[in-house]
């Protein structure tokens, strides 16, 4: 898959500078040549997140078209928004944080939730890549859809905050420090959500025993 920075239309340029070794430099040193001026450092921070970034949009949207538009959305924000990056912020919280506050406004706006099959476009990849479609015996992907519609409907119940914290923990692996620092909250209030949320999410999945 191939994300690329799009808004209103308009696709960011980014240019293609072969004097520059951007795939050997870190995520923080690319963000601030980017802030620098350096569109190509861009490039390949599109390159290394752009999977995540759908993966986490996905997560919230539960719909693959959906999905694409709101990570294109959070990488032309990203781009735009650089400015606002802080060093002493690690480029990737930051933004995971911009990508999910992205997915709640466009859920907002939509006002509607769709439940999918997670199975046929995941293998529990921790990357978030789409993968090619598996074959899973009938009962085996019939279970699955089962349980993916339960998942999507009882992350619905979650509040904006509950579900940020919860997908941010669980699915993208961030520490509770990470995700504090991303939310701008303090961790004690990262439990709080966390701990809220899983109660919820186990109270409505409690007759498929996810939990």
């Amino acid at each position: 898959m191939r994300v690329n920075p799009v808004a209103n239309g308009n696709v960011i340029a980014v240019n293609s500078d072969a004097n520059r070794d951007w795939a050997s430099q870190n995520d923080d040193a690319l963000a601030l040549a980017v802030k620098a001026g350096e569109r190509s450092a861009y490039d390949e921070l599109v390159r290394r997140h752009q999977a995540r970034v759908f993966a986490v949009a996905y997560r919230f949207a539960s719909n693959r078209e959906e999905a694409l538009d709101i990570a294109q959305e959070a990488l032309f924000k990203a781009y735009r928004k650089i400015h606002s990056w802080e060093p002493r912020s690690g480029f990737v919280p930051w933004l995971m944080r911009l990508t999910t506050n992205q997915a709640i406004d466009h859920l907002r706006r939509n006002k509607r939730r769709k439940t999918v099959q997670l199975t046929d476009e995941y293998s529990g990849d921790s990357t978030g890549v789409p993968l090619e479609r598996q074959r899973p015996q009938p009962e085996a992907a019939a279970r699955a859809q089962e349980i993916d519609g339960h998942v999507q409907r009882a992350l619905g119940v979650l509040s904006d905050a509950q579900r940020q914290v919860f997908v941010l923990r669980h699915y993208e692996g961030l520490q509770l420090a990470e995700i504090a620092e991303a939310l701008g909250c303090s961790v004690g209030s990262v439990k709080v959500h966390l701990f809220r949320a899983v109660r919820k999410l186990r109270r409505e999945l409690e007759d498929i025993e996810r939990f």
